[in-house]
């Protein structure tokens, strides 16, 4: 009986990153503190989960907010899994770095560009913790990457024994 080596099973390899992805969306991703121009700082903390801030990433990239680039994250990420499924893994491999990429840099942003807080003018909201959601929305795609990369170096092992 022949064993099957376990990147055979990419199905399952890609069920794990969704996982990862969806976990994202449920936990709470990120905090941001209500700062008002009069008061400096008014202790306002929101916690956002997953799911919200995907929402509200959206509305920012139609009025152009910059932190609302690493929105743009996502379907990257979504493109990397469709490569995966059709076993392109270098295409996979390099939708996953830049959805790393831009996730990443595009949220911290938040850290340095207020984003508006409603219809409220005295006040902005600005980032101030990035929590597990987020860290579980970015290992879905950093999961899948570590997956292409073994099954890259697994398959260039297999092609040079033959």
């Amino acid at each position: 009986m022949k064993k099957v080596p376990f990147f055979d099973r990419r199905l399952f390899l890609l069920g794990i990153s969704l996982w990862l992805y969806m976990m994202g969306l449920v936990f709470p991703a990120l905090a941001f503190e209500i700062v008002n121009y009069k008061t400096v700082h008014s202790g306002i903390i929101i916690d956002m989960k997953g799911i919200e801030v995907t929402a509200w990433g959206v509305l920012g990239l139609l009025f152009l907010q910059i932190p609302a680039i690493g929105w743009l994250a996502n379907p990257l990420y979504w493109l990397s899994c469709v490569f995966f499924v059709k076993k392109k893994y270098q295409l996979s491999i390099a939708f996953t770095i830049t959805a790393i990429i831009v996730g990443f840099l595009g949220t911290i942003s938040a850290y340095w560009f207020a984003l508006p807080n409603g219809s409220s003018p005295d006040s902005q909201i600005l980032l101030t913790k990035l929590l597990l959601g987020f860290w579980l929305w970015l290992a879905a795609p950093t999961f899948l990457m570590i997956v292409d990369f073994v099954y890259l170096q697994y398959r260039s092992r297999s092609n040079a024994h033959e």
